[in-house]
């Protein structure tokens, strides 16, 4: 609906006045009709709420505020791109692109999940498995010996899954998979009754159903089972099963709107983030489509 001409001359009267400030905290907006559905300019977006807007990023993402020369550099690059949702995507794949981002990836999955494990402590459990494991070839006991180097594998596996995921070369659903399979979240969930409803919550956001949680855990103890209309009978089928299913990209979806919208997502959120996900499997690029919304950034 448009304003009548005698408002918009008030309105520029009021912005003619104005002295020069950094901030302004009284905007009059008017109320335009937008030909093609065009945003209108950012005019009316302070220098404070671009600097929040980053603070808030790097928080989010790097886990600390921005720099003064990386708080100044970005709300220049925004600002001068003005402000419209190309130019924030840029500004948060460049964040993306970084080392740290995706340490802090790997800081707050590893928080969650194995209870801040050391890289010093994996390596001191590959020196000892690899010590118990040259013992048992000497004393002929290769059958052993072979139990032992899976478990050498499953460390290092998960200790090369930050740099592998950085780099490209696992997905998403290998690095969750690094983070269950392995001692150190056998040991926190000790035994396959407690080793199956951590996966259940960790990775599905819920209990296992009466049904579910018998079959699993026959499953997990090596024997014929079903899960989620699929059949296995060991620990890994399990694993496969449960990062496979939708309801494990439902659960990512659910940790990145709790963490950077401090919300859950609604059905229509979750369907078409979960279905992007299920077929890019781009963990950075639902992390970008909130973090441009005006929901996220304020403005």
């Amino acid at each position: 609906m448009m304003r009548t001409p005698l408002l918009l001359l008030m309105a520029l009267f009021f912005f003619a006045s104005c002295t020069k400030k950094e901030t302004i905290t009284d905007i009059n907006h008017i109320n335009q009709i937008i030909d093609e559905n065009i945003a209108p300019p950012y005019d009316g977006v302070t220098s404070v709420e671009v600097d929040n807007y980053v603070n808030k990023v790097y928080i989010d993402l790097y886990g600390r505020e921005p720099l003064d020369s990386e708080l100044e550099f970005s709300t220049a690059m925004l600002k001068d791109g003005g402000l419209t949702p190309e130019v924030r995507e840029l500004f948060l794949d460049d964040i993306q692109s970084s080392a740290e981002y995706f340490t802090r990836f790997w800081e707050i999955y590893n928080q969650a999940y194995l209870q801040n494990v050391t890289e010093d402590y994996i390596n001191f459990q590959i020196i000892l498995y690899t010590q118990a494991y040259n013992d048992e070839l000497q004393n002929g006991n290769t059958a052993f010996a072979q139990r032992i180097m899976q478990e050498i594998i499953r460390f290092e596996k998960l200790r090369d899954a930050p740099a592998d995921y950085e780099n490209g070369l696992i997905d998403i659903k290998e690095f969750f998979r690094r983070i269950a399979d392995n001692g150190v979240y056998d040991e926190i969930n000790m035994g396959s009754e407690n080793f199956v409803i951590s996966c259940f919550e960790h990775f599905f956001k819920r209990f296992p159903t009466e049904a579910e949680l018998p079959a699993a855990v026959t499953m997990v103890d090596g024997f014929a089972a079903q899960i989620l209309l699929e059949d296995g009978n060991n620990k890994a089928d399990f694993l496969d099963i449960i990062l496979s299913n939708g309801e494990f990209y439902q659960g990512l979806v659910f940790d990145i709107y709790q963490q950077l919208l401090s919300r859950i997502p609604d059905s229509a959120e979750m369907g078409e983030s979960t279905l992007e996900l299920t077929e890019f499997g781009s963990y950075q690029s639902i992390q970008r489509k909130l973090m441009i919304s005006e929901d996220y950034a304020g403005f």
